[in-house]
């Protein structure tokens, strides 16, 4: 690649009497990029001067000025901020944040220098947090359409005995650059490189804008190279012909990041992000994988921070890690417990709909109640009984919470009273705590209603914000009930041990929702208090809504 070298700098140069050069970063099709310090606070920051025979000169400024302004809207920890536009002599520049890192294509280049192959929840850990970072670009109207392995930066940090466990953040960089950029030119400029390989082949002459689905293609090369060591070429080999460690789940995600036609990949980045989470989920139901999926869903959906506080993702070990030894107890009480409870055929489902269709029927038979071995007991109290397997005869339960019907809001500030009252007008009854916790786990015994790891992303980040029952398409559990890790918290007909005048509430959002939205937590609150973000909703006998 071409590389500008009109604009060089010297370590001690000053730029526009406030920046110190300390040395070069790299340079692309843009020109070349420094670290510097501000001379008078003394941070650190990156300044990339623009090449003039690529950005041109003739109403380029103001292009310029309006494309970082839409970039600077975005805030998004995964995406490198930008700073000023400003000039030096008679060449632009602009000033960027500073991400102590190295790029993607630095790592690859090493793992492959060195003969390593990146692990399944390594690629993942990475690929996840580019999409989440597109994912806001996407929203707000930007689309990348040059992204590459150098425009993604890797910052690794070292955790737990000895270092032995590695930390990845993750940041794009170069959003909204191809917007300077003519058509012609820019095909100019990719094709004698390799950059190419990453274009959709609707970019191919970049005379498109560009939409999601351009980048979501970029992705999955990108994706395919972190599995397989090399980037598709023409008709390529899945990644479990190459590699017989890999799950086959992935070879429909490349499949689907890698369509030709646009509209064949996935509607959105965050639809990408919750394919693999969903897939891998059943791929750690059925048991059938030989490489470990706990590392990877650990990841899903889920900040740095987060991933720090449980230990991050796991490369090289010589000790079991005791988070996934105790996923494995769970997965062996999860088989058993699916051995017991075979579900009811499709028939039989339908004609016990038939009898409420505002209900979801939950069959009969037993659940995992109370907290997993695998969860991280900075999120679950220890405190809080541990797993074990309860008997619960079948029931209805209502699809919403209350008022059940799709599209309202939900109700809350109800007192437990007047939320019994209002179950028997309808012919139904509170739930107990275990009818309540069965159908939020549903038949996997999941964490949460949509898997083992916490994304706000699911059902909301706050039961505070408005919203409408069934507006959160997602927030589902397995047996096809809405809102029980997100939306309002909700009355049980269970009383603790030896105190009547109190009831067990589940589900709901209040001070930390990782820990509260769990299905197996729960607090008890005297039956007279009542809030805004407390509701309930109803269940029934089979035997009642059978008329037996």
């Amino acid at each position: 690649m071409a590389v500008d070298t009109k604009h060089s700098f010297a370590r001690g140069d000053v730029v526009s009497r406030k920046y110190e050069i300390e040395n070069h970063l790299g340079g692309g099709i843009f020109g070349n990029t420094f670290l510097a310090r501000h001379i008078a606070s003394g941070k650190h920051l990156a300044i990339k001067f623009l090449d003039e025979e690529v950005i041109g000169r003739d109403g380029a400024g103001d292009k310029l000025q309006e494309i970082v302004a839409r970039v600077k809207a975005i805030k998004h920890p995964g995406l490198i901020r930008l700073g000023e536009i400003n000039e030096h002599g008679d060449t632009r520049y602009i000033t960027l944040e500073y991400f102590k890192s190295q790029s993607l294509r630095q790592l690859i280049d090493e793992y492959n220098a060195s003969g390593q192959a990146f692990t399944l929840q390594e690629a993942c850990q990475i690929i996840i947090q580019v999409l989440q970072a597109l994912a806001v670009a996407h929203d707000s109207g930007l689309v990348h359409r040059m992204l590459k392995p150098e425009n993604v930066l890797v910052q690794t940090t070292q955790s737990g005995p000895g270092g032995s466990k590695l930390v990845r953040k993750v940041k794009v960089t170069g959003l909204g650059m191809a917007d300077l950029l003519d058509p012609s030119e820019l095909v100019d400029r990719y094709e004698d490189t390799s950059d190419n390989r990453y274009l959709a082949p609707e970019m191919s002459g970049f005379g498109a804008a560009g939409t999601a689905q351009a980048d979501i293609y970029s992705v999955g090369v990108i994706l395919y190279e972190l599995l397989c060591g090399q980037t598709p070429r023409g008709t390529f080999l899945s990644p479990t012909q190459l590699r017989d460690d890999l799950p086959e789940h992935v070879d429909n995600l490349i499949e689907l990041a890698l369509s030709p036609n646009p509209e064949d990949r996935y509607p959105s980045a965050t639809d990408m992000v919750r394919d693999i989470q969903r897939s891998f989920q059943l791929e750690m139901q059925s048991g059938g994988s030989q490489t470990s999926f706990r590392n990877v869903l650990l990841g899903l959906g889920l900040t740095v921070g987060a991933l720090v506080a449980i230990g991050g993702w796991y490369m090289v070990s010589d000790k079991p890690d005791p988070l996934e030894e105790a996923w494995k107890r769970d997965q062996q009480i999860r088989k058993e417990v699916e051995a017991q409870n075979p579900l009811p055929t499709e028939a039989e489902v339908r004609a016990m709909l038939q009898l409420n269709p505002d209900m979801v029927y939950v069959p009969g038979g037993t659940y995992l109640k109370g907290r997993l071995n695998q969860e991280d007991p900075a999120v679950a109290s220890t405190a809080e009984p541990l797993t074990e397997v309860v008997e619960v005869p079948a029931f209805f339960i209502d699809r919403f919470e209350y008022p059940n019907r799709r599209d309202q809001e939900p109700v809350g500030r109800i007192g437990w009273a007047d939320a019994e009252a209002a179950c028997a007008e309808a012919g139904k009854r509170l739930c107990t705590e275990n009818e309540w916790e069965k159908a939020c786990k549903g038949p996997g015994n999941l964490v949460y209603t949509y898997g083992d790891t916490w994304d706000p992303s699911f059902c909301g980040a706050s039961a505070d914000a408005p919203y409408t029952l069934g507006s959160r398409k997602d927030c589902l559990s397995g047996y096809g009930v809405y809102g029980m890790s997100g939306g309002l918290r909700e009355w049980t007909a269970t009383s603790p041990p030896n105190k009547e005048h109190r009831k067990v509430v589940k589900g709901g959002l209040r001070g930390n929702a990782e820990r509260g939205t769990r299905c197996a937590f729960s607090v008890d609150v005297d039956k007279e208090f009542s809030e805004g973000i407390l509701g309930f909703r109803c269940c029934k006998d089979v035997g009642d809504a059978a008329g037996d």
